[in-house]
């Protein structure tokens, strides 16, 4: 992982902590990470997805300025999800609910962790994350979405070769 793309570090990072976390076991033979925003087999309306699985949501960029200092931050949503076949079966919920809560807080832990030693980590911002419960009764998907900011270094000088 290298400096020249933050966002590809970060998403390859968070691919290998599904690979890695014991429950979610991430592989190439089975998928249990995607990202929603350019994964080809969703596109191509091909996905074999198993569960529980770990949705990299959102991907969105803000940037905001500060005097002498333009800032760029980017928003990260992962969802935390699980399949239950009985969308009455309320304890299975709470259950589904409890375990996606307890690994996506498995995650902050060791972003946290991690942040001492991962160069492009070090400007993530977990003080200011949210977890929130979510459902989707007619996919019979239940789990947890993690949101939170990474600021990003923003070179504020302009490249005179980028404008003719």
């Amino acid at each position: 992982m290298g400096n020249e793309n933050l966002l590809d570090d970060f998403t390859e990072y968070i691919e290998n902590l599904c690979r890695k976390h014991v429950l979610i076991k991430h592989s190439a033979e089975k998928k249990h990470f995607v990202r929603l925003d350019n994964d080809e087999l969703l596109q191509e309306g091909k996905a074999n997805i198993y569960y529980p699985v770990v949705t990299m949501e959102k991907l969105t960029v803000s940037y905001t300025s500060q005097p002498d200092n333009f800032r760029k931050s980017r928003h990260v949503e992962l969802m935390f999800l699980d399949h239950i076949r009985d969308a009455g079966d309320f304890n299975n919920i709470e259950n589904v609910w409890t375990k996606m809560e307890a690994v996506a807080e498995d995650f902050i832990k060791k972003i946290r962790v991690d942040k001492r030693n991962l160069p492009f980590l070090k400007s993530l911002v977990m003080d200011n994350a949210e977890l929130d419960y979510v459902e989707n009764i007619k996919a019979h998907l239940w789990g947890v979405l993690l949101s939170f900011d990474i600021n990003l270094p923003f070179d504020n000088c302009l490249d005179p070769d980028r404008f003719e």
